[in-house]
């Protein structure tokens, strides 16, 4: 029975030694993993309002625009596999168009004698353009093995497809929708204030690079 009572003990010493042995391994992993993890912190270093203004904007068209681009730099005696540096991006961004209300003058509203109230409305404006980082990223970056990649090239890149989205905006018509959506905000505002007719002269960017022409409609 002394045996048996023994043997029951050590094997409740060796599980326990076995149980103690495992949680110790597993903080020592954990602490290790923590210790070698790479780890990331952004610090706030102070920030300064250094211009604060009033805005008459009114935002009348959106689009999402998607971008892949490539900035290199090369040297012309030397392979870019030696001294070349290059980045691919993929943006996405956000094109936002209006009108500035604040331009509207006496001279643009004018009242017809069947009481037609007329508005001539400003010239539609890029109001934003913008860097979605939430969705941009790089997709490739290239560096030759005699130099140092340039820490400013992938900023280059993300100025560069900022341009381009903003141009293929204007390229599908971001402004003259801006435009047409301005009116079909205004009309039921002035509608409102008891105006039964109203008629809008606007501008708007026929396709290509066409001048800009004049055009009336009515609401």
């Amino acid at each position: 029975m002394r045996l048996r009572h023994i043997l029951t003990l050590c094997a409740i010493l060796l599980l326990a030694v076995v149980v103690a042995s495992w949680v110790v391994f597993r903080q020592i992993r954990k602490t290790t993993e923590s210790a070698i993890a790479r780890q990331e912190e952004a610090v706030d270093l102070g920030s300064v309002v250094t211009q604060v203004r009033a805005l008459s904007r009114l935002e009348t068209a959106s689009m999402h625009v998607v971008n892949v681009s490539t900035v290199s730099q090369s040297y012309g005696l030397l392979p870019n596999s030696i001294a070349g540096d290059e980045v691919t991006l993929f943006a996405a961004g956000d094109v936002i168009g209006g009108i500035d209300l604040g331009q509207i003058t006496d001279r643009d509203v004018w009242r017809e004698p069947d009481g037609t109230i007329v508005l001539r409305l400003p010239d539609p404006l890029i109001l934003v353009s913008r860097i979605d980082n939430r969705e941009t990223h790089v997709i490739n970056r290239r560096t030759g093995f005699l130099r140092h990649a340039d820490s400013g090239l992938e900023g280059r890149a993300r100025q560069y497809a900022e341009t381009q989205i903003r141009r293929e905006a204007m390229q599908r018509g971001i402004l003259p929708m801006a435009s047409e959506n301005a009116e079909g905000k205004l009309a039921p505002l002035l509608h409102q204030l008891g105006f039964a007719k109203v008629r809008f002269e606007r501008r708007v960017m026929p396709s290509g690079s066409d001048a800009w022409r004049a055009m009336s409609s009515r609401a």
